[in-house]
């Protein structure tokens, strides 16, 4: 040091490798564009449900549903490196993720399962080979499968992701356990089921972490009773700030 203080960034600096960071960033840019531009009409869509479905949820609506058809609603950077992290923490080689959307949290989670089946990682006491090591997506819009599906190729990762087409009430009734992980970032009224159908797959010490539960805690109320009942599957904790994040662990 030569008498000045070092400027420490922010945020730390994404774990992926460059090629994966290189898809990230550039849709997470685009995601960051369409937020800036999106607060505007979302305010309009949520009056319009609000006077018509008697919620202020635009995407209790068809035509909101619509007007969210193609926009990412992608998980911030930091909320998707932490979900590498916890992949890579607890060597988890099978996720599922409840909400694809273009793909952006699904390169981070599918870097993570590569990664630890590179350094040989598995959870305690399981093996399993490359056929194992795979992160379940899903997803209803046609279009943006379409598009996941080449920024997941784009990004390198695309042997370890099986992106499952539809209402997720069906498709996820095809996944086989044990699962390590479950991202859940998807329209709100869906997480609940997911984390039912999913929870029988979930093995012990298995991880759940559902985005902006502070924000949104008055929608999530079924998902986060549910995971904070004391004498259900979870153990659960909330981590506060950027919407919140709820993490829980099946016991």
């Amino acid at each position: 040091m030569t008498g000045r203080t070092a400027r420490t960034a922010a945020y730390a600096p994404s774990p992926l490798d460059d090629r994966a960071r290189a898809v990230a960033d550039r849709l997470h840019a685009r995601s960051r564009r369409q937020t800036r531009t999106a607060l505007a009409p979302v305010l309009a869509h949520a009056v319009t449900s609000r006077l018509r479905e008697g919620s202020w949820d635009p995407t209790r609506s068809a035509d909101g549903k619509a007007w969210l058809a193609d926009k990412l609603v992608a998980l911030d950077p930091h909320k998707a490196a932490l979900c590498y992290q916890l992949c890579r923490a607890i060597g988890a080689r099978r996720v599922v993720e409840a909400g694809t959307s273009y793909g952006v949290s699904t390169i981070c989670l599918a870097a993570a399962v590569r990664d630890n089946l590179a350094d040989g990682m598995s959870p305690a006491g399981q093996g399993g080979g490359l056929s194992d090591a795979t992160v379940f997506g899903t997803e209803h819009e046609p279009g943006k499968v379409a598009e996941a599906r080449a920024d997941i190729a784009a990004a390198g990762v695309s042997e370890h992701v099986d992106i499952l087409v539809g209402d997720l009430r069906e498709t996820l009734t095809t996944v086989r356990g044990p699962i390590d992980l479950m991202p859940v970032d998807i329209w709100i009224p869906m997480a609940l089921p997911a984390l039912q159908i999913v929870t029988p797959l979930l093995r012990p010490g298995a991880l759940v972490v559902c985005d902006n539960v502070v924000s949104g805690r008055r929608r999530y109320a079924d998902h986060l009773a549910h995971v904070r009942d004391p004498a259900g599957p979870f153990t659960s904790v909330t981590l506060p700030g950027h919407g919140g994040l709820e993490v829980s662990r099946k016991n």
